[in-house]
């Protein structure tokens, strides 16, 4: 009997002392990022953030938090690659997975960019050249929410308003067992109830209801896909199996499946791509896991791809253009369908070029497409809402942007858009990033720092949601572009106001960006759009160091500039956001991370 009550006191000393630790984490809270481009949809949106707003901007105090070099020597203009978050994963450290160029991966403490752990594949690599440069050529994912809601930051469990996602410890609420995120799966349980939606905030959208992903039927909803059969069953935490796990493949076309407490192989790496292909931004939906290849480099076909995490064999199925080269990122409908942005090519039998294809995300089968002569695709399918519908929306290199319906591509005969705008950019101009962003903005949002008080909810909510798209350009803008920032030469990011008045499309200019040189794929925090100068130049040169800007997403006006904080110029894509905080990756291997004055951070001195 005395054992047994000193074995209940051992236990609830744990306890308080993991509560009180959990307690003490009262750092940012905020979103995740698991995938390239943010989510399935590839917006490049978080929707609510708790530390990052128009008003918050608008004040003191965000600003470059820390700066590490990582040990990553870079392939051409390639550098470090986006990262994605992880939570919860050391029980209270938040964490960000960042892959690097030459086969290095890192795992970082959010907060004090400490290397947690760092992995280097020992895998030979050709010499890099401009147009295939060899080793990682993109991020890591983690499995993603085809509702993109689903990875936003929700209420803190304990209390004090802050988002739960930067530091949840693997002990829930009373009653629930263990979060999610401790347990990795990265949604709720099937037999779970749906979560409630989130309150009307600034870029709040309403929210989709496909089935959660992470899980097949008659499997336990919080299942790894891709981890080891034996670690079914088996306790949750850090006692028990990992707490999640990241996917990466490396330059020979390896898929490795690492924990992310650790970073050591969870199991056999799994053949996945050709060795040495260029491969755009993997993702992970369901218990697939889809990547598509560009560029014929090393021989391999300009292709979708797609691995069956799940499966003992992990057997692998593909697409093939049979024409021209993917472009950017495949995206995802909320019911799973498959998009895909087909550049200009030759064709052979029933091969693609100048399209847009939907395809079964189970057996890459094509189900839908939409194709015209003229349309030669710059950027990858974004996906966002529109009243009642869900539209793709993709740019080509002459600076137009096609809005095309996701339940029918091109119509009956595959090449009705629903609107082909004008052309945004200026002759010698070019797009430059292979995405476009997208966000919703609410009306009973505020419109800045000095806002007028919302008007009552009985008024704004007559008032559907504002849909725009941000496209990124090199160079000159067209004439007749709003220029309240100032007259542009370099790039800029011009902002558009998707409408729909009775099945009438149009995009209208909202606003532009100030001039920035060659800005990537802008990041939509809450509201604010954030661009970074030089992110989208893919030269093999040294540009000027990269310098990161916020804006006020529906008025355009800017509210915070990072100025000469970052040194160098930045590796091409490697800009993310997650757990309230900015991060920016150079080409010489820094990585930078901005936001606002934590406390954790004040107490480990930093």
């Amino acid at each position: 009997m005395r054992a047994r009550a000193q074995r209940f006191v051992i236990i609830a000393c744990f306890a308080a002392l993991a509560g009180a630790l959990c307690f003490a984490q009262v750092g940012r809270g905020g979103s995740r990022w698991l995938t390239a481009l943010g989510d399935a949809q590839r917006t490049s949106w978080v929707r609510i953030d708790d530390r990052i707003s128009t008003q918050t901007m608008g004040g003191p105090g965000f600003g470059l938090q820390w700066s590490k070099k990582l040990d990553n020597q870079p392939r051409g203009p390639y550098g470090l690659r986006q990262g994605v978050t992880a939570s919860g994963v050391t029980l209270f450290v938040p964490m960000s997975l960042v892959a690097g160029s030459s086969n290095t991966v890192f795992a970082l403490d959010n907060d004090l960019g400490y290397v947690v752990w760092q992995r280097r594949f020992d895998v030979s690599m050709p010499a890099p050249t401009t147009a295939c440069p060899g080793g990682m050529t993109s991020a890591a994912t983690r499995i993603v929410p085809l509702d993109a809601t689903a990875t936003t930051a929700t209420a803190n469990p304990f209390g004090g308003g802050r988002g739960a996602v930067g530091y949840r410890s693997l002990l829930g609420e009373p009653g629930q067992g263990v979060p999610v995120e401790g347990r990795g799966a990265g949604a709720a349980r099937r037999n779970d109830p749906p979560p409630s939606p989130a309150p009307a905030a600034r870029g709040t959208a309403p929210a989709l209801q496909p089935p959660l992903p992470g899980a097949r039927a008659g499997q336990a909803g919080d299942r790894i896909p891709g981890s080891p059969r034996r670690e079914e069953g088996a306790p949750s935490g850090f006692l028990g199996r990992p707490s999640g796990v990241g996917y990466v493949v490396t330059s020979d076309g390896m898929l490795h499946v690492l924990g992310l407490a650790s970073g050591k192989d969870l199991q056999q790496p799994a053949r996945f791509l050709p060795a040495n292909a260029m491969w755009s931004a993997p993702i992970g939906v369901e218990t697939r896991l889809y990547a598509a290849t560009s560029g014929e480099c090393a021989g391999a076909p300009n292709a979708v791809w797609a691995i069956d995490l799940d499966s003992e064999t992990k057997p692998v199925v593909s697409w093939k253009t049979n024409g021209g080269p993917v472009i950017g990122a495949v995206a995802f409908t909320s019911n799973g369908t498959l998009i895909a942005s087909i550049g200009a090519g030759q064709t052979t039998g029933e091969g693609k070029a100048n399209a847009i294809v939907a395809l079964d995300p189970a057996t890459l089968a094509l189900k839908d497409w939409f194709t015209a002569p003229g349309a030669d695709f710059a950027t990858g399918p974004t996906i966002l809402r529109a009243g009642e519908k869900e539209i793709v929306a993709a740019a080509t290199k002459d600076g137009r942007v096609l809005l095309l319906d996701a339940a029918s591509l091109g119509g009956g005969d595959h090449a009705t858009p629903l609107l082909a705008s004008a052309r945004w950019l200026a002759a010698g101009a070019r797009v430059s990033a292979d995405a476009l962003a997208a966000w919703q903005q609410t009306s009973a949002a505020a419109s800045g720092p000095a806002a007028a008080p919302a008007a009552p909810a009985a008024s704004t909510a007559a008032s559907p949601p504002v849909s725009w798209i941000l496209l990124p350009i090199a160079g000159g803008i067209a004439t007749g572009l709003p220029a309240a920032n100032g007259p542009v030469s370099s790039g800029a990011v011009v902002a558009l106001k998707v409408l729909d008045r009775g099945g009438a499309w149009s995009l209208e200019p909202g606003w532009v960006s100030h001039d920035l040189a060659a800005p990537g794929t802008p990041i939509i925090v809450n509201g604010v759009v954030f661009t970074l100068s030089g992110s989208g130049n893919a030269s093999a040169g040294r540009g000027a160091p990269a310098v990161l800007h916020a804006y006020d997403g529906a008025i355009g006006t800017r509210l915070w500039t990072s100025g000469n904080s970052i040194t160098s110029q930045a590796s091409p894509g490697s800009f993310w956001t997650g757990l309230g905080q900015i991060y920016v990756g150079a080409i010489d291997g820094t990585l930078y991370a901005f936001g606002f004055d934590d406390e954790r951070r004040h107490t480990h001195g930093g």
